[in-house]
């Protein structure tokens, strides 16, 4: 009898235990994937440096279109600090397309007369031996020359200041490069400089940078005779008139430097000739401009007294 009740015990039990398996409620929690935001990096507000092909001389960024940055909300920007106090951020950049045509991405303010962003000379103009002019071909009217060259020959090269001529500039290309025919080895700086408003300063040759120049630029590539520039934020490391920017100018050998001023706001009056003549120069030599009369009478005297070299000639200005 005990034996018959313990196979009927464990009989209920098996039947209980197979019921309670076929109700049994899965607790198993689906795994799920979050998906990761993309970081988008705007090179306009990143200060890491790119690097950018562009035809030499003309300033186009590279081969192909360089879309115009558009104009987007944003917050008040910060004041930036300059060798004279704080200064209000700009948020205009101007970019040139394939064309060489330059546009701002957004309304700018207004120049007025561009003489009157210009105070001081960028070389003492006692020790110039000569001037050549721009707007010119040269090298056998192999190229064309937008920018001004000014040679100070009784000079040592590395003891010739030279000076910041405007006001309301930040550096927006830099070009560092050693160039093969120069034997010491000196390395060659070109700094151009854009206004808000619609100007561009060209200031090549220069060596012995400032400590000051010589850390923005820093990690600028160094070329070799090469002249592509690299792109910096503009609006950021602005500059002050007179501010000394380097020691010296040119090499040992050839003691130059070379100056251009562009107004980007409009192409000049020989825009027509240098598409069709010139075209691998749109961008620099048909916004040109004479900038021999910017720093008053007396220094504008003392240039066009100057021998202006190989092609006294110039498109620019009237002789």
């Amino acid at each position: 009898m005990h034996a018959i009740l313990t196979v009927i015990f464990v009989g209920f039990v098996i039947i209980l235990a197979s019921c309670n398996s076929g109700q049994t409620t899965s607790n198993t929690v689906a795994e799920t994937v979050t998906p990761v935001a993309k970081t988008i990096v705007r090179s306009e507000s990143s200060p890491s440096i790119q690097a950018t092909i562009t035809p030499t001389p003309p300033l186009q960024a590279t081969s192909s279109p360089t879309p115009l940055l558009q104009a987007t909300p944003s917050p008040t920007p910060p004041l930036q600090a300059t060798a004279t106090g704080p200064r209000q951020r700009s948020t205009i950049r101007w970019n040139s397309d394939k064309n060489g045509d330059w546009m701002p991405n957004q309304t700018p303010p207004d120049c007025g007369s561009i003489e009157k962003l210009f105070q001081i000379f960028p070389l003492d103009v006692k020790a110039l031996t000569q001037f050549a002019r721009p707007g010119r071909s040269g090298d056998g009217n192999t190229i064309y020359i937008g920018h001004g060259s000014l040679r100070a020959d009784n000079s040592i090269y590395s003891d010739v200041e030279v000076r910041f001529p405007a006001e309301g500039f930040s550096l927006a290309h830099v070009n560092r490069r050693l160039e093969s025919y120069i034997n010491s080895g000196e390395e060659q700086v070109k700094l151009e400089f854009i206004h808000p408003c619609g100007v561009l300063v060209r200031l090549d040759h220069l060596t012995g940078l400032s400590d000051r120049w010589a850390s923005i630029i820093g990690k600028v590539p160094l070329l070799t005779d090469n002249s592509q520039i690299t792109f910096l934020p503009q609006n950021v490391h602005y500059v002050d008139p007179g501010e000394i920017l380097s020691a010296g100018i040119g090499h040992p050998t050839n003691t130059y430097l070379d100056f251009g001023v562009y107004d980007l706001r409009t192409k000049n009056n020989i825009a027509s000739f240098i598409a069709n003549d010139w075209p691998d120069y749109r961008g620099t030599a048909d916004y040109g401009v004479c900038w021999s009369s910017f720093f008053g009478e007396t220094v504008a005297s003392i240039l066009s007294n100057l021998p202006a070299g190989s092609n006294p000639s110039s498109d620019y200005c009237v002789n």
